[in-house]
């Protein structure tokens, strides 16, 4: 009826044959997987620049393992010529019966553009694996196209330039293990789109949405999440509230990064038995807890990065640090510790950066600590005036190479 000129009598007509013509909608998915892939690296330009080297720690010492991402980044399609099976073309994996795309990694592969519903990246039905991390999509949308890759095991969009709401589809990705939308500015996440992520992918087991706009969710939501999670990171969500059953007691979890989330509680100690623990990284940088819970800390045997910055920690620091002997990096900057630093830091054999900034603490530290550690200190207030130099020197000696100490004002 309101097809009233030519151009919209044609868009009411394709409109038409889209949605009640199965011939034709069924003549756009035979597209051939290899001629799919080369409309979708057409429908985007090549820019170096849309895949920045990024340094993970501009947003934080400890963040996420120290990465780097997209040191290394080629552009990946350049290569793909359309005489040549897919097959054989860099990031593309097929299975090797069917011939079907099961594989698709573009990650740093210097794409730039949006990616709007139409796209034929969404003509791969097949795919198990999909990641398009470290690219530039123009601040776009994620399309609720995604949600169409029903067989989709792992998805990784982190660092690419997607801006605004989660689509609900993402929720039917029901077969999903491993999620990661970390690092776009402006992601937003609502209440029930949440509510539905956790009911239905069940099989998730790894969840990244670093920097995601989480402000509406319920903290004691996270609780809901699988036991068999292993890697959870949530750093700088904006999460808030008080998170009363502790998501540290997660059986299966190998990774949690709860940090910068500046106004999130974490309450009371949890009860659960720390020692079985199979943590290696922990962050809970800039959040509020009880010291008790640094003790408890303690017994996380195969703890190997642990971030407690800024987490308004006052006194000596505890000796028990001492019993975290797989520790390789250690930070608790901006803290108020003081007094002399442990002498079981001594027995940390594997400790390889060590962040003390903005303490008042001084001492001996591990002879290990060698080459290209980095104790980062804040100048006068890491020593006591009458240890400073004596310190300093102490700390030096024995050293087969000497320690780069990065002074600040």
């Amino acid at each position: 009826m309101g097809c009233l000129s030519l151009k919209y009598q044609v868009l009411c007509l394709l409109s038409f044959l889209l949605h009640s013509s199965p011939s034709f909608s069924s003549s756009l998915s035979s597209i051939s997987p290899c001629s799919s892939l080369l409309q979708f690296n057409n429908s985007l330009s090549l820019d170096r620049d849309a895949s920045p080297s990024l340094d993970t720690p501009d947003y934080s010492i400890q963040y996420r393992y120290n990465i780097h991402m997209c040191d290394n980044s080629y552009p990946k399609t350049a290569s793909w010529k359309e005489d040549e099976d897919c097959c054989t073309w860099d990031g593309v994996v097929c299975d090797q019966t069917t011939r079907h795309v099961i594989g698709l990694d573009l990650s740093c592969s210097w794409l730039r553009g949006p990616i709007h519903s139409n796209s034929t990246l969404f003509f791969l039905p097949h795919l198990r694996t999909l990641n398009l991390a470290g690219n530039c999509f123009n601040e776009s949308l994620i399309s609720s196209e995604f949600g169409k890759f029903k067989t989709l095991t792992y998805l990784n969009l982190s660092y690419s330039c997607f801006l605004g709401k989660i689509p609900y589809e993402i929720s039917h990705l029901s077969s999903l293990v491993s999620l990661d939308l970390s690092l776009n500015d402006g992601l937003l996440i609502e209440i029930p789109v949440w509510k539905r992520v956790i009911h239905n992918l069940t099989q998730l087991r790894e969840l990244l949405l670093d920097g995601m706009n989480m402000s509406s969710i319920r903290p004691n939501s996270l609780m809901n999440l699988s036991s068999s999670f292993t890697t959870l990171s949530l750093h700088n969500c904006y999460l808030q509230g008080k998170l009363q059953n502790n998501i540290l007691c997660l059986p299966s979890i190998q990774t949690l990064d709860l940090g910068e989330n500046w106004n999130l509680d974490l309450g009371s100690l949890p009860k659960c038995n720390w020692s079985s623990s199979s943590l290696k990284f922990l962050d809970l940088s800039s959040i509020s807890f009880l010291r008790e819970l640094l003790d408890s800390i303690s017994s996380l045997k195969f703890l190997k990065v642990l971030a407690l910055d800024n987490c308004n920690f006052t006194g000596s620091i505890p000796t028990s640090v001492g019993n975290l002997t797989k520790l390789t990096s250690l930070a608790l900057s901006y803290n108020s510790f003081n007094g002399m630093l442990p002498l079981s830091l001594l027995n940390l054999p594997n400790l390889s950066t060590l962040s003390l900034d903005n303490n008042q603490v001084f001492g001996p530290l591990p002879n290990h600590l060698v080459g290209i550690v980095v104790v980062e200190v804040i100048g006068s207030r890491f020593l006591h005036p009458m240890f400073q130099n004596i310190s300093i020197t102490f700390m030096l000696l024995n050293r087969s190479r000497p320690l780069r100490l990065t002074l600040r004002k």
